[in-house]
């Protein structure tokens, strides 16, 4: 990924093979510490809140809805 996600966008993430691992998710935080780019997200279905390396959530995310 060549540009960092928009807060409050959201995205479908569908790992082939992996349903347990799909989730949709809303962008509530993009940040770097050193030259890792981080990520906050929430939940579309229950409201949860996740941290991660962008490279890692967005590997098999794809855009959904109008933002």
């Amino acid at each position: 990924m060549t540009t960092q996600p928009q807060v409050g966008s959201d995205w479908a993430r569908r790992v082939p093979g992996f349903p347990e691992h799909d989730f949709c998710f809303r962008v509530t935080g993009v940040f770097t510490v050193g030259e890792v780019t981080y990520i906050e997200t929430k939940d579309l279905e229950n409201g949860g809140l996740r941290r991660g390396r962008l490279e890692h959530i967005f590997e098999f995310a794809e855009p959904v809805g109008d933002t």
